[in-house]
C-alpha cells in the first residue's frame, strides 16, 4: 500500500485546474476539507500542488494554512456539538492512546502555544483538537493557533518543494 501517492481523483482535479487562476482556491478548499474531516494528511496534496505550479508556492502555503485553521475551528465546533459521551462511546480506547496523552499534557502546560506547535509539527493534531473541544478552549484561539502553525509549516514545505523539487518528485 502506497500511502504517499495522491488519490487519482485529487490528482485529476489538480491537473485540470492548474492552468486556471482559481487553482490556489481549489487547493485551499481541499486543505479546509482534509483538516475538518481529518481523512488524510494535507501535505500529500500540498507537495504535488506546488510541483504542478511552483510559482504559486507562497499563495498555496499561506491560503492553505489559513484554511486549515478554519477547518480545525469547524472540527472543534462539531466535536463540541456531538459531545464527549458520543465521541468516547464510539472510540473508547482514545483516552489510552499516546497521541491523546501527549496532546493533553502539552495543552495543560502551555495552552494554545502547544496547539500552535502541534499544528506546525508532524504530531497528529486531531487528539489535541478533541481535547480543546472538551476543555472549552476558545474556538477563535484554536483557529488562530492552528492557522499560524499550519501556515509556517505549509510555507516552509511549499518553499522547499518549489526550490528543491527533486527531493519531492517521488510524492507525485
Amino acid at each position: 500500500m502506497k500511502t504517499h501517492v495522491l488519490p487519482d481523483c485529487l490528482r485529476r482535479l489538480l491537473i485540470r485546474c492548474v492552468a486556471h487562476r482559481y487553482y490556489s482556491l481549489v487547493v485551499t478548499a481541499i486543505a479546509f476539507w482534509s483538516t475538518m474531516t481529518f481523512t488524510f494528511p494535507f501535505v500529500a496534496v500540498l507537495i504535488p500542488a506546488v510541483l504542478l505550479s511552483p510559482r504559486r508556492w507562497r499563495s498555496l502555503g499561506l491560503l492553505c494554512g489559513i484554511a486549515s485553521g478554519c477547518g480545525a475551528a469547524a472540527l472543534v465546533e462539531i466535536f463540541q456539538y456531538l459531545g464527549s459521551e458520543f465521541v468516547f462511546s464510539r472510540y473508547p480506547d482514545l483516552l489510552q492512546t499516546q497521541a491523546w496523552q501527549t496532546a493533553s499534557e502539552w495543552l495543560q502546560h502551555w495552552g494554545l502555544l502547544a496547539l500552535l506547535i502541534i499544528a506546525g509539527s508532524p504530531i497528529p493534531q486531531t487528539p489535541a483538537l478533541l481535547f480543546c473541544a472538551f476543555a472549552d478552549v476558545s474556538t477563535a484561539g484554536i483557529l488562530v493557533a492552528v492557522a499560524i502553525g499550519k501556515t509556517v509549516k505549509y510555507l516552509f514545505l511549499a518553499w522547499a518543494t518549489a526550490h528543491y523539487p527533486g527531493r519531492f518528485i517521488r510524492y507525485n
